[in-house]
């Protein structure tokens, strides 16, 4: 059977030696060992190679069976999302639709039986979404507000990871929108215009995210109270008012101050991430509607890859970066998998 992600998992972490591909050392929650042997190598490079973050799609995992060679040309980012997909509390699937920008990233991680995921949409280069997709797991977890006060934890990170650029000098910017689930609470927080939305128990939905756009007219009273000029829409050549990076603009009110929101989990049974590329062209309500019908098949299924097609049918031409996580009601106990 072929598989979308060229990697399976083994039955047995416990098995594994110190000369295991990356992968399943990473499924395994183990330290990265040494590159493997050349053996290894020769054995892997003989299946397809996926297509990279610059171009093409990539969505996650198929469901895992006993293991097979997996190919060392897998972004390392890819290899985390999945490893951390294999292990995570809550069913979810991820779907990366990049077009000739290639701006877009996003994260998958958990701790323990807490989960993390994060979208960013890169602006002018794509150096602080890589640099956020790289760091922001972390800085969330070794927050001094985890895990007491998830909320704080995600506004903690965000905030170090817009110092980290700004000590490396990085060009450009990036929105964020990030969700962490710990505990009995869902927290949401917010940068520009990729959004959150949740899928309420009973089939209402509810917005997680902020826009932060000029259009906003908070926003536009904000930016202006502060000295900045907005022409044709735009706070410099940007339609956004807050983000990560773009320090050349902060003089005339751009802000890395990020909104966040905290819901009870039992309430929710879906949150969607996602960048612009999807909501230029999904409503909040339809993209809703359509996870919900879904059902089941949904949760054990690739929503956030038939999300991302959706997109590009209905004519999205920008980079999509989508994520679906499903909230069983306590008790209820199933798998995180997704098809491909």
């Amino acid at each position: 059977m072929r598989c979308g992600m060229y990697m399976l998992r083994p039955r047995n972490f416990g098995s594994l030696k110190e000369d295991s591909c990356i992968t399943c050392r990473l499924r395994a929650g183990l330290p990265l060992a040494s590159a493997p042997p050349k053996a290894s190598m020769a054995a892997s490079s003989s299946l397809s190679t996926p297509r990279g973050v610059r171009s093409g799609t990539v969505s996650s995992p198929c469901p895992m069976t006993p293991c097979t060679p997996c190919t060392p040309t897998q972004p390392v980012w890819q290899m985390k999302c999945d490893a951390a997909h294999a292990r995570c509390p809550f069913p979810c699937s991820y779907a990366l639709h990049q077009s000739s920008k290639g701006e877009d990233r996003l994260v998958l991680d958990c701790r323990g039986q807490s989960a993390l995921w994060a979208v960013f949409d890169g602006h002018i280069t794509q150096s602080v979404a890589g640099l956020s997709q790289r760091e922001f797991p972390e800085l969330v977890w070794s927050s001094a507000c985890w895990p007491e006060n998830p909320r704080e934890a995600l506004r903690d990170a965000l905030l170090r990871c817009n110092e980290r650029a700004r000590q490396e000098k990085l060009l450009g910017g990036s929105t964020a929108v990030a969700v962490v689930a710990s505990g009995a609470t869902i927290c949401c927080a917010s940068l520009g215009d990729s959004r959150a939305v949740a899928g309420m128990r009973g089939g209402a939905w509810k917005r997680l995210s902020v826009d932060h756009v000029t259009t906003s007219p908070e926003e536009a009273k904000r930016v202006q109270a502060l000295g900045g000029c907005l022409e044709w829409g735009r706070l410099g050549n940007l339609p956004m008012t807050r983000g990560l990076g773009n320090f050349n603009l902060e003089a005339d009110g751009f802000t890395c101050d990020p909104d966040v929101i905290e819901v009870p989990r039992r309430e929710v049974e879906f949150v969607v991430l996602a960048s612009d590329g999807l909501w230029d062209v999904l409503s909040e309500k339809h993209c809703c509607q359509m996870v919900h019908d879904r059902g089941p098949a949904g949760v054990h299924g690739d929503m956030a890859k038939e999300l991302a097609e959706h997109a590009r049918l209905m004519g999205s031409t920008d980079d999509i970066a989508v994520v679906v996580a499903y909230f069983p009601p306590e008790g209820v106990v199933t798998s995180s998998i997704g098809g491909s």
